[in-house]
């Protein structure tokens, strides 16, 4: 992702949820086979997510927090850091939040210098959401942008027991691009000639 935090590439919406869903189901795995470990991130950002030759996200530097005293939470970027800063699967969840809100909004928190969470509720409280998402995903993905900008406040929270947990947004994300294949698929044979 670090083509798009430096916005040399454009991110049609597809591809947005398709990463969107892959660091979902990474994060997931990785959370179920470390149950004992409680293995964390503690530096989940974009440019720890990379794509591969066939765009599925990798999240890289997993691990490197067993390296480090768990009692200080300084490895978690500025803008990616929760309001807690410790290094829990609580707090991973936040980071993620932060991330889904920019593929969102095309807002970069490290470029745009701003607290993309409390902007985004500020919009919501206004009752300017429609206004957040950039001109991408107002154009492709907007039907679909709304469950998934609610999942992303949620995630990003300012209280971690009211994160919910990466099973939970994973199940919520992969509904959304079930939806968005039905839909797709429904309109594109309903083209074909009979």
């Amino acid at each position: 992702m670090t083509g798009y935090a430096e916005k040399k590439r454009d991110f049609p919406w597809r591809k947005r949820l398709a990463i969107m869903s892959g660091i979902a189901r990474g994060l997931d795995y990785v959370s179920r086979e470390s149950i004992k470990e409680n293995l964390v991130h503690g530096n989940l950002k974009p440019s720890n997510i990379m794509l591969s030759e066939t765009e599925e996200p990798l999240i890289s530097e997993y691990g490197i927090w067993g390296f480090l005293d768990p009692t200080r939470a300084f490895l978690y970027s500025d803008g990616y850091k929760a309001p807690e800063k410790k290094l829990t699967k609580e707090a991973d969840i936040f980071s993620f939040g932060v991330i889904l809100l920019e593929l969102l909004t095309g807002k970069i928190v490290g470029k745009d210098s701003i607290n993309l969470p409390k902007w985004v509720k500020s919009m919501v409280r206004e009752e300017w959401t429609g206004e957040v998402f950039d001109k991408e995903v107002r154009t492709e993905g907007k039907q679909w942008a709304f469950p998934l900008l609610n999942i992303a406040l949620k995630c990003a929270s300012d209280r971690p027991e009211r994160r919910p947990n990466i099973s939970e947004v994973l199940e919520k994300i992969e509904d959304v691009v079930t939806s968005q294949e039905h839909c797709s698929f429904s309109s594109s044979s309903s083209e074909e000639p009979n």
